[in-house]
């Protein structure tokens, strides 16, 4: 089996999640038939170990040009590999690729994953109407929607995108080569937070410098991680709030392990990977009320849930670990890692997809195909007149 992906950038989380399935597929088809298309400059943000074949495309934003570019470079790479299951990854590259492919006729199966759909966001506009319509028109020219996590069943039934090729494929991630520290004391200190992301609206990263400046003084203490992507507003800081830029993945283990939680306030979002890798590394979450957090997080069990659109979050939400077990707390995220996230499990559930994908195309292209003489075609016409008459 041949497998296309096409990403429209690979910046923050379909990275993380093409470095959980791509070494697992090319382990069972090999690296000359796992072919990544992605904007040239972007290859760093995929681990160089990962040696599948790497297509590029000229990618200057989210422009006519570049999605011009996307779209003959996607038509170019299905004649050059001739794929059998061409993936699709997040918005713009689902719609595009979905566009383009069932116009050229190729006879490769299209899965689609929006890893967060645009359309999800607690405040509806004419902007989220809009997407949720032009993926309703789409829908139907993917072989298979992979749901990413069970909160998108029912958004994606809301906004009436029909369900029948949906595919549940719960994300998860490869697990530690050393089960992580869950049981040391809490510090004694000001409870040490860490943000980890786009420093964007959708992170609510505004919500939280916010509520942090609203915090008794050292009740708390906060650091970033990332940097600006989307948005061009300035953010303001408090002086005792450190900002770092991004660091590697495989660098965020090591520094989980020094605060007390991760703050994921976020407006909108799927399943984000980072909240698997704090889970993992056996850290709690505070993170938002919305999107597929209240699937797995748990007040005062493995983290604490935010009404972020009230202020005091932030404030309710320490409360919350300040009468929990710390140490039960971290012991309960890692168990729900254990129990829901298995890379092992995600990437079996993709394969299978892609091979019944693959098998029904074959039985329709193998299907007897039954032709009729001219005395055939008369003998239906007759009988078809005689039922017309009777009725």
């Amino acid at each position: 089996m041949k497998i296309l992906h096409v990403c429209e950038s690979l910046i923050g989380g379909p990275a993380s999640y093409l470095e959980e399935i791509l070494p697992y597929q090319i382990q069972q088809f090999g690296a000359d038939n796992v072919v990544l298309l992605a904007p040239e400059g972007q290859r760093g943000s995929i681990a160089s170990s990962i040696d599948c074949v790497v297509e590029t495309y000229r990618r200057t934003g989210r422009d006519v040009r570049s999605i011009l570019a996307l779209a003959l470079a996607i038509r170019a790479k299905i004649k050059l590999h001739d794929p059998d299951v061409v993936h699709l990854h997040s918005s713009f590259a689902g719609a595009i690729g979905r566009l383009i492919i069932r116009r050229s006729r190729s006879r490769a199966r299209i899965v689609y994953c929006a890893h967060c759909w645009a359309f999800d966001r607690p405040q509806q506009t004419i902007a989220t109407r809009l997407y949720a319509l032009f993926e309703r028109k789409l829908s139907r020219r993917a072989d298979a929607i992979v749901n990413i996590s069970p909160h998108e069943g029912p958004l994606l039934r809301r906004a009436g995108i029909p369900l029948g090729n949906a595919k549940l494929v719960v994300s998860g991630i490869k697990d530690l080569t050393s089960p992580p520290d869950t049981v040391s004391p809490p510090s004694t200190g000001p409870m040490r937070l860490l943000f980890v992301g786009r420093l964007d609206s959708q992170k609510g990263v505004d919500l939280l410098l916010r509520d942090y400046a609203l915090l008794e003084p050292g009740r708390a203490t906060l650091k970033l991680v990332g940097a600006k992507i989307v948005d061009n507003r300035d953010l303001t800081i408090p002086p005792d709030v450190e900002l770092i830029g991004w660091v590697p993945r495989e660098a965020l283990t090591a520094m989980f392990a020094e605060f007390d939680a991760v703050v994921m306030p976020s407006r909108w979002e799927g399943m984000p990977l980072l909240a698997i890798e704090v889970l993992r590394s056996g850290r709690p979450l505070m993170c938002s009320d919305h999107g597929a957090f209240p699937y797995f997080i748990k007040d005062g069990v493995n983290g604490a849930l935010m009404n972020i659109g009230t202020p005091g979050f932030l404030d309710r939400a320490l409360t919350v670990f300040e009468n929990a077990d710390r140490p039960a707390m971290n012991a309960a995220a890692r168990a729900t890692f254990e129990t829901m996230f298995s890379a092992e499990r995600m990437n079996r559930d993709l394969i299978e997809l892609y091979e019944n994908l693959v098998e029904e195309s074959l039985q329709v292209k193998t299907a007897p195909t039954v032709r009729l003489d001219q005395k055939g075609r008369e003998q239906i016409a007759s009988r078809g007149a005689v039922e017309k008459a009777a009725q």
